[in-house]
């Protein structure tokens, strides 16, 4: 019985996985802990459902529930997470809050199942070293990051890696209508469904500029040679290519709740899915991405491994996206919010746990300072 805690339930990757937990059942997996922002109307009905121990939530309410132990704000999150004593947790918030809440999971649980992309580009090394020294388990969550994870066990290390990206909304657009599109137009995925940031992101392909950062502390490559493409359908999430030329390539429906099952359930593969059935009606077309369409990629690219920089890359556009999305910015200003930005910013590495987020703290202040 794996005892878990789930953080951001009410989220895109904490709905799907309660939808695993269902599929694996009760006598495989005990929600002891869930958490969530301000959802509360759906939060009531997941602890009606599920039951937890505990709960907690950003929102100062107490009248949650009266089966558990319900805490609020950043604080009752950490008391939720500590006391619950979970074996695994699932770390699926978004944004910078997460790198705190993962740092706090240290102390506290065997696996952390990360979804959180924050936690290893603003974290770095430094939150590496911690779980090292911890004897942490880091699963990654990302479709992109569990498919390289999968595809280098039981091999050599290969000299490339590859991600795949969907290419957003916006992928068909020449320049200048991707510089003008409307909110309407980024939030409309081809592919998946997902949060508003992150679709933005998508768009802007940031996203992928994250995931190669990430990619290059999990997995220990240069940005360098860590490749992307684009996959139309999202089918390949990513591959690995071997000195003598060999690859493998990792395929799968476009369902976030294959790679939540697998950080739950590794090494073992318990959760019966419906797969790819006709293997001959397979599109696994791959097409190279234009760098100058995503200004965003080339400099997640050019900071990559530079602490403060990838900080403040993230921050830059978590402002940047919260203006685009009330209308106060232009779609193709996001870029330049986050270049004009970085270019404030000293370069430096070996942070400390103050220093992360005094960085973080400064980029968000420039980048609303940014005169366009």
């Amino acid at each position: 019985m794996i005892r878990l805690a789930i953080i951001g339930s009410t989220g895109s990757i904490g709905k799907q996985c309660l939808e695993v937990v269902d599929k694996l059942g009760k006598d495989k997996i005990e929600i002891v802990a869930m958490t969530c922002g301000y959802n509360l109307e759906l939060f009531k009905k997941q602890i009606q459902k599920y039951r937890p121990e505990y709960t907690a939530s950003m929102s100062d309410r107490e009248d949650i529930s009266e089966n558990t132990n319900h805490f609020t704000g950043e604080g009752g999150i950490k008391k939720a997470i500590q006391i619950s004593d979970p074996d695994y947790i699932m770390m699926s918030v978004s944004g910078s809050i997460g790198l705190k809440y993962s740092l706090f999971s240290l102390d506290y649980c065997k696996r952390l199942c990360l979804a959180n992309k924050e936690t290893i580009v603003c974290g770095g090394g430094y939150f590496l070293n911690k779980a090292k020294m911890k004897k942490v388990k880091i699963l990654p969550v990302d479709s992109e990051h569990s498919s390289i994870f999968q595809t280098l066990l039981g091999d050599v290390k290969p000299e490339e890696i590859f991600l795949t990206a969907s290419g957003g909304s916006l992928r068909d657009k020449n320049p200048e209508e991707i510089q003008n599109a409307t909110v309407n137009e980024v939030l409309k995925h081809p592919v998946w469904s997902m949060g508003k940031r992150i679709t933005v992101d998508s768009s802007t392909m940031v996203n992928k500029g994250l995931e190669i950062i990430e990619a290059s502390y999990l997995f220990d490559f240069p940005q360098e040679k860590i490749k992307t493409y684009i996959c139309r359908n999202s089918f390949i999430h990513g591959g690995v290519k071997f000195i003598d030329g060999s690859m493998k390539f990792h395929i799968g429906k476009p369902d976030m709740k294959l790679p939540i099952a697998y950080s739950l359930t590794y090494p073992e593969r318990v959760v019966k899915e419906e797969g790819i059935n006709n293997l001959d009606e397979l599109n696994l077309n791959l097409e190279k991405i234009d760098i100058k369409k995503y200004p965003s990629l080339k400099i997640a690219r050019e900071i990559c491994g530079i602490h403060s920089l990838q900080i403040a890359y993230n921050a830059a556009d978590e402002e940047a996206v919260k203006m685009f999305l009330n209308n106060k910015i232009k779609f193709g200003q996001i870029s330049v919010i986050i270049s004009k930005t970085l270019d404030r910013i000293p370069e430096l590495n070996n942070l400390n746990y103050n220093d992360i987020f005094k960085i973080e703290n400064t980029a968000r202040i420039l980048a609303n300072e940014v005169n366009l």
